[in-house]
């Protein structure tokens, strides 16, 4: 079965955004959970606050009231001045502590959608990027897969190839022996074949044939004198000595001049024979 390499980079992909998401979502939580707890205390601060301005206030009166009671001046206009002074200042500071309680609740509510709008951009960024990576390594699967068929054609290519080769080769060869089977048991080949004789060369012959051609044009030189009564061939064996050696130089000559002091003596039983290739045949000494 082929393996479904597309099922896997989709889940593998799906698995990947998931916790992409779980991990912004806890990010998100967090952040959120910190300015809820930040934003809780706004609201007993600025209570404490006020409370504070007010009872500070009360107190600045009580004092003054004192003091214009200690200095006799109880009725007179001193009093009714400085209440109203003392109010306005009072109200002055709570509107001051209004302002400043609606400013840390707006900066709280700023950076909530700071952290929900980097929840989103992160969310989107994330599975941007876990596309791509899902793309290219969906078009790198594909490719290793074009790869492998096009290895496989060419695997089974040159197998059939080699087949191919093979059984040709194989129809040459029988052909050759067949031909060869033909020819082999239509004449039997020899070194040499001519009129004069028809036979192997004279394998110990120290100076391979015989300088004369014959009248066919070839220099031969056979390895025996002959059958003996028995029709068992006659082969020679090297004396070991060239004519020149065992006659003295310039002793013999061939029928045609040729000087045969560097023949080789050959021998078969009690005989010495010298070949003269001029006459195509042995000469018994």
């Amino acid at each position: 079965m082929d393996y479904n390499y597309e099922a896997d980079l989709q889940k593998l992909k799906e698995q990947q955004q998931k916790k992409a998401m779980e991990d912004l979502k806890n990010q998100q939580n967090q952040s959120l959970s910190n300015l809820n707890a930040e934003e809780a205390t706004i609201k007993p601060t600025y209570y404490k606050k006020k409370d504070t301005a007010n009872v500070q206030n009360q107190l600045a009166s009580k004092n003054f009231a004192e003091y214009l009671a200690n200095s006799g001046r109880s009725n007179s206009g001193i009093g009714a001045q400085y209440e109203m002074s003392r109010q306005a200042t009072l109200q002055r500071n709570l509107n001051e502590l209004n302002t400043e309680e609606a400013a840390a609740i707006a900066d709280i509510n700023r950076r909530k959608t700071d952290v929900n709008n980097a929840y989103e951009s992160g969310l989107a960024s994330a599975n941007a990027q876990i596309e791509a990576d899902y793309i290219t390594n969906l078009l790198n699967e594909r490719q290793k897969a074009w790869e492998r068929q096009q290895a496989e054609k060419e695997y089974q290519e040159s197998i059939r190839q080699f087949n191919a080769n093979l059984a040709l080769q194989k129809a040459q060869l029988a052909a050759s022996r067949s031909r060869s089977s033909s020819s082999s048991s239509s004449r039997k080949k020899y070194e040499v074949n001519t009129p004069y004789y028809q036979g192997n060369l004279n394998s110990d012959t120290k100076y391979g044939t015989f300088s004369t051609k014959d009248a066919y044009g070839v220099s031969y030189q056979p390895n025996n004198i002959g059958k003996d009564q028995n029709e068992n061939v006659k082969y020679l064996k090297s004396s070991g000595k060239t004519v020149a050696e065992m006659y003295g130089a310039g002793t013999l000559v061939g029928a045609t001049g040729a000087n045969l002091d560097n023949q080789t003596v050959w021998k078969y039983g009690k005989n010495y024979y010298i070949w003269d290739g001029s006459q195509n045949q042995y000469i018994k000494m």
